[in-house]
């Protein structure tokens, strides 16, 4: 069974979740949470400090450890408001990457909201009409939608911990929250709510729910306060869901009345810092925060007229993973015979699959496009015609079939080493004993994969010196097309959508490349992206010379998606 490996970074903590897939959904194998307090470790402008870098970095590493021992040897991190907002986000990233081994992708707040609406429906029963809301540390997502996916997402600078930083840090600890403070906290709450709500606004049959660690914090509480030792006034309001007088039981499903959380925020604004940890079911490391989440939730589910809510566990990292799993169902349910053998062999060396996923799709996505402009020509492989239908493309194992094999496991030597994994890679390829293809066609792939970094194909090197030209001239595509398609996953956060390619005027190269347009290569190919991160544009950059010697110049324009 394929296991995976997802953790979020977020502005008050950060997550870890590994999971096995199971027929219809995952097995939790381990979890872990660490409170890395990323918001607090912003400077002026806030840049991420030497401090904040120093917490996610031991939190990353802890966490790629565990992910080893269970036999997940790479680790999908995705980071949200507080590195999204720092200048400097995107170089943390990167030293996250050259130092621990981790690249925590940042993602934007409508990006976050679809992946925790996909992490809630599979933890509470959706109905047609949802409306879900998450506050993180850093801010709030409102995504509405129907049972499976949100069809609009909206992201607010709402996080506890950043209203608590703007608004209530103020007041002495030894005192409860100022009434002015509070006041302020409501109205700014308010204005930026307002301008947003009116998508979200409920209709007749909309259901309510909330996610994250202060909603289930503020359950807790709630059920907490139903207990016969806790005045009848205080428990004021609707509590329902199946954990409802279970000691420790968690609060997933759990539904809880607007006003009860109103007595409720009444109540932590009259208490100390170290009262509110001393609160049932108040966990103290919130004791701080709660406040202002408390207080920007109830604003937001009064402004909507919700009179209840209904508390989620599945939130960003389920989300990650369903996605994760899902991405993969799809892909090998799709694959042809020929590439199911090719699949079985990058499962038993350990292959990172997402990313060989990604590459594999993103490799066909560009034959596919440089086959329709007719810059890739036909001809034949090994003897055998090229085919435009995938069913018999896979029969023959045309240049196509042969380029999504070598795209799959082109990094299945770094089992055997990282440093010249390339060439690990054409070994294993060779004598593994892979099915479906002859032995031209093993050795095709091979080199196809071989040639996916580093060197491109030169006649000094004796494998490629023994092929007919035609094949070498194959070769030299495929491998073209593998490098870039490689580079536009060089962060594995498969993210990279490839919106077109298209020709290229000589007027719209530009200054910096019209030189080598006129040196007999065209205009060349215009490539538009969308999920473009600074990483897959130093990929390409790097990894696009033999693109350029096969197709002529080729430049990148990152649409946002």
């Amino acid at each position: 069974m394929m296991r995976v490996a997802v953790a979020d970074v977020g502005t008050n903590s950060t997550h870890l979740l590994i999971a096995e897939a199971r027929p219809g959904g995952f097995r939790v194998l381990d979890a872990l949470k660490d409170r890395t307090r990323l918001g607090e470790c912003l400077d002026e402008r806030s840049n991420i400090t030497e401090e904040g870098y120093a917490r996610l970095a031991h939190s990353l590493r802890q966490f790629r450890e565990l992910a080893a021992s269970q036999g997940v040897p790479e680790l999908r991190a995705y980071a949200t408001s507080a590195m999204r907002g720092a200048p400097n986000g995107e170089a943390v990233a990167e030293r996250l990457r050259a130092e621990v081994g981790v690249y925590p992708v940042i993602i934007s707040g409508e990006r976050e909201g679809q992946l925790t609406y996909l992490g809630a429906a599979g933890s509470v029963h959706f109905g047609p009409d949802n409306l879900l809301l998450d506050l993180g540390g850093g801010s709030l997502e409102l995504a509405r939608g129907g049972m499976g996916e949100a069809a609009r997402v909206v992201s607010l600078p709402l996080g506890s911990v950043r209203m608590h930083a703007q608004f209530l840090s103020g007041a002495p600890a030894s005192k409860p929250p100022r009434k002015p403070d509070l006041n302020a906290l409501k109205a700014h709450a308010l204005r930026l709510l307002t301008a947003e709500i009116g998508p979200f606004r409920l209709e007749s049959g909309t259901r309510v729910f909330g996610s994250s660690g202060t909603f289930e914090t503020l359950a807790a509480v709630l059920l907490a306060r139903t207990t016969p030792a806790r005045s009848p006034s205080a428990a004021r309001g609707s509590l329902t869901g199946s954990g409802v007088g279970a000691e420790g039981a968690g609060v997933n499903g759990l539904s809880f009345g607007t006003a009860s959380l109103g007595d409720l925020l009444q109540d932590l604004c009259r208490m100390t810092a170290a009262r509110r940890a001393k609160v049932p079911g108040l966990d103290a490391r919130r004791a701080d925060i709660i406040v202002a989440g408390a207080l920007v939730l109830h604003t937001a589910l009064e402004l909507l007229g919700a009179e209840t809510v209904t508390v989620s566990a599945g939130a960003l990292r389920e989300g990650m993973l369903r996605e994760y799993l899902l991405e993969q169902q799809d892909w090998t349910s799709g694959l042809p015979s020929r590439q199911r053998s090719v699949l079985e062999l990058a499962e038993r060396f350990g292959a990172n699959l997402a990313h060989a996923r990604q590459v594999t799709l993103l490799s066909q996505n560009l034959y596919d496009r440089l086959q329709a402009l007719g810059v890739l020509p036909g001809g034949q492989v090994s003897g055998h015609p090229v085919s435009d239908n995938p069913v018999e493309d896979d029969l023959i194992a045309s240049p196509r079939s042969l380029l999504s094999a070598a795209a799959t496991l082109h990094e299945i030597g770094v089992l055997v080493g990282q440093s010249s994994h390339h060439k690990h890679s054409a070994y294993l390829i060779r004598h593994a004993g892979l099915l479906g293809y002859d032995p031209a066609q093993i050795d095709l792939v091979a080199q196809v994969a071989r040639y996916h970094r580093k060197s491109v194909p030169k006649p000094s090197h004796p494998e490629y010196a023994a092929l007919a030209p035609a094949d070498q001239k194959t070769l030299s595509q495929l491998a073209a097309v593998l490098r870039v398609a490689d580079g536009l996953d060089r962060s594995h956060a498969q993210s990279v959508r490839i919106l077109d390619l298209r020709r290229q005027s000589k007027a719209e190269l530009g200054k910096g490349e019209s030189g080598r347009a006129e040196q007999g290569r065209g205009a060349g190919l215009l490539l538009r992206v969308s999920g473009v991160h600074g990483l897959e544009l130093g990929g390409v950059a790097q990894k696009g010379d033999l693109w350029e010697q096969q197709f002529g110049p080729l430049k990148i324009e990152v649409v946002e998606a």
